[in-house]
This record gives C-alpha cells, sequence and structure tokens, in this order.
C-alpha cells in the first residue's frame, strides 16, 4: 500500500513538473511571437514592404493564429484555403472556354530531358528547371492563358484564343533563346504543340479527346519548333502577324485517322 502511495506520489511530481515546463515554453513561444510582431509592425512603419518582410508577415501571423485560436483553425484555415484556390482555378478554365465550350490547349516539354538530368545532375538540373518554369509562366501570363498543370518538365496550358496560344509559344521560344545566366550556359531547347478544341475540366485539370489531340501533337515536335493542328490553322488564318508552313501529315498515337499539322514560323 505504502509503495503504491509513493509511486502515486512521484507521478502526481513528474506530471506537475511537466505541465509546469509545458507552460513555461508556451509563455516564452508567446513572448517571442509578440516580440516579432512588434518587430515587424515598427517595420511596416518604416515603410518596408519588400517581398522578404511580406513572408515574415505571413509566418508571424500564422504563429499568432496558432497561439490564439490553435493549430486546428489553423489547418482548417488552410483547407478552405486550398478549396477556394482550386475552386477559382476551375472558374478560370471555365471563362477560358468560349460559348462553345472551346478552347485552345497548348503542351510544352523540354526535349531530351531525361538526358540533361543524366549530365547535369539532381541539383543543377532542378535549377535548369526553375529557370525554365519561370520564362514559361511569365509567357503564359503575358498572353492571359492559364497553367494547368506542370509535368516534370513540361506544362499543359489553356487559352481562350488559339492565336495568343501560338503567340505566347512565340514569345517562349524567344525567351529560352535568349536565356537567363543559367540558360545561357546550358542552352535547352522545348517543344510546344498546339490544338483548339473541347474540354472536360475536373479538379482544376482537363481532359477528353481534344487534349489527347494537343499531347499527341506536341510529340511530334522538335526541339524548338512549334507544331499547330489543322483546327488552330483555320482558327488565325486570319491573324496576319502570324505564319504557318505545313509541316506534315501524321498518325497520331492512339487517334484514328491522319492529321495535318502546321509549323509556326518565327
Amino acid at each position: 500500500m505504502l509503495v503504491t502511495v509513493i509511486v502515486l506520489a512521484v507521478a502526481l511530481c513528474l506530471a506537475s513538473v511537466g505541465w509546469l515546463v509545458a507552460d513555461l515554453r508556451r509563455r516564452g513561444a508567446r513572448r517571442e511571437v509578440d516580440r516579432l510582431r512588434r518587430a515587424l509592425e515598427r517595420q511596416q512603419n518604416m515603410g518596408s514592404d519588400r517581398p522578404a518582410a511580406r513572408a515574415v508577415r505571413a509566418i508571424v501571423e500564422t504563429a499568432v493564429k496558432m497561439r490564439d485560436e490553435g493549430l486546428g483553425v489553423v489547418v482548417k484555415d488552410s483547407l478552405e484555403a486550398l478549396a477556394r484556390s482550386s475552386q477559382e482555378d476551375q472558374t478560370r478554365l471555365a471563362r477560358l472556354a468560349g460559348a462553345d465550350g472551346r478552347l485552345a490547349i497548348a503542351f510544352s516539354d523540354i526535349e531530351d530531358s531525361t538526358v540533361l538530368n543524366d549530365q547535369l545532375g539532381d541539383t543543377e538540373w532542378v535549377k535548369l528547371l526553375a529557370s525554365h518554369d519561370k520564362l514559361v509562366r511569365s509567357a503564359v501570363d503575358a498572353r492571359g492563358g492559364h497553367i494547368v498543370k506542370s509535368q516534370g518538365d513540361g506544362f499543359m496550358i489553356a487559352f481562350a484564343d488559339p492565336g495568343e496560344a501560338v503567340r505566347g509559344a512565340l514569345d517562349l521560344r524567344a525567351a529560352i533563346e535568349a536565356g537567363d545566366r543559367r540558360l545561357r550556359k546550358r542552352p535547352i531547347q522545348v517543344r510546344v504543340g498546339v490544338h483548339v478544341g473541347t474540354a472536360i475540366e475536373r479538379d482544376g485539370d482537363l481532359f477528353g479527346r481534344d487534349v489527347a489531340v494537343a499531347a499527341r501533337v506536341a510529340a511530334e515536335a522538335v526541339g524548338g519548333e512549334i507544331l499547330v493542328s489543322d483546327a488552330v490553322a483555320h482558327a488565325v488564318a486570319d491573324d496576319a502577324d502570324l505564319h504557318l508552313v505545313e509541316a506534315q501529315t501524321v498518325e497520331l498515337k492512339g487517334l484514328p485517322g491522319t492529321y495535318r499539322l502546321w509549323a509556326v514560323a518565327p
């Protein structure tokens, strides 16, 4: 009996010590969050709104929210924000499609990417990809396109207008050729295929036969080449600034019949 009482007393003492340590840690964390928030407010008052300051502000605001409302609330809010972002992507894709549900779908990728990755090693390859991705996103944004998804070294992109899709591909080709410091040191070749048609949107992604056609058109291109389908060629026939040259008539893997493809001249 005495041993049991002693054991219970020791357990209570350890629990009390643990609670006290945890409480001190919580108080210390709260004081640190408050200190960071005051420092950030002083920085804001001095007019600083640089990206680094904005990033710090976001971190501090999250920490304050966790302190005041708990981790569960922060996780819930983060999930809701993610859901809103997904919904916004779906809404934007719906807006890009015309009244007939048609939109231009483009695929791009880096030629011989596996070979380049092997030659450079993973670290340098990832840095090269970052330079490439930045140029793609800039070209797409400038032409009002929407990146549906990234596929490692390539992208699926949607445009409301076929002409803007082709111009975006031209902008990207020019940007890749000019390159940044890293791309000038290690030039890459990007190929692009564009098709216009209908697609089914689900969870921010695009599906359907015309999506498959666009992917197959891109697969027929070689590095630095922009190929478009007959449907795109007809859609941009009156665009005086776009020059297409008939390239080839091919069978596309998994699709019946033959397809006439056009190359976009510089």
